[in-house]
């Protein structure tokens, strides 16, 4: 995907991620999102639902049309949102915040449950967002994220700050329900096994699908302890 200019993304926690989200909706109103539980009215078709954004917006509904066709859901204009897969909706919440023309997009979690097509197809639809949106922000993990080709910020709790991460910098990957995850080492309190596999325990909790013993044998300097119940 090429670069675009006026992104960037930031990696935090779901809760860190839905705070995020609150602040930047309560105090900006230039601000469209999308969230993967976005509100969509089911009941509606997409040409109905796009066409009340459009007035809402004070928007023209003239040029509907094209924001369908430019999003890929002028197919599906007359089908109900709820008859909608995955994508198709992600596509129509694209196209949704284009017609609400807000200087900021926030995309929390957006790449959640999208396959490999789906993935492409979306990313087709960002890019023709940043073209009309001043600037778009994504939170999402960060393997995800470097692949956007854009700054990547991780967001500190503790702190309440972001730091810059590099594509470089050394991570922990894991498979998590089919998905593989990067973790970076400051993010891990510590790993622990339970039930024959791995637990990883830092701002989040991931179960892995690795044993102890094999997770050992994929790192460099891991320090092994025991610790008994009490």
């Amino acid at each position: 995907m090429e670069k675009l200019d006026t992104s960037l993304a930031i990696n935090a926690s779901m809760e860190d991620g839905k705070k995020i989200m609150d602040a930047v909706q309560a105090e900006m109103d230039a601000v469209a999102c999308f969230q993967i539980d976005d509100g969509l009215y089911e009941q509606l078709t997409v040409n109905t639902y796009l066409k009340m954004f459009a007035k809402l917006s004070a928007t023209s509904t003239k040029n509907l049309g094209e924001i369908e066709k430019k999003y890929s859901v002028s197919e599906i204009r007359k089908k109900k949102i709820k008859q909608l897969n995955n994508i198709q909706k992600r596509l129509v919440s694209l196209a949704r915040m284009d017609l609400q023309d807000k200087e900021i997009c926030l995309l929390s979690e957006p790449f959640q449950g999208l396959d490999k097509a789906g993935l492409h197809t979306y990313l087709i639809g960002v890019k023709n967002l940043a073209h009309k949106t001043k600037i778009i922000v994504f939170s999402a993990y960060l393997d995800e994220l470097h692949n956007l080709n854009i700054p990547v910020y991780s967001y500190e709790s503790e702190t309440q700050k972001l730091r810059l991460v590099t594509k470089n910098e050394l991570k922990l990957l894991i498979k998590i329900d089919g998905k593989t995850i990067c973790i970076a080492s400051d993010e891990i309190e510590y790993i622990e096994s339970i039930a024959g596999k791995v637990q990883i325990v830092g701002k989040e909790t991931y179960k892995g699908n690795l044993t102890l013993r094999e997770l050992e044998s994929k790192l460099t300097y891991f320090y092994r302890c025991h610790q008994s119940s009490p």
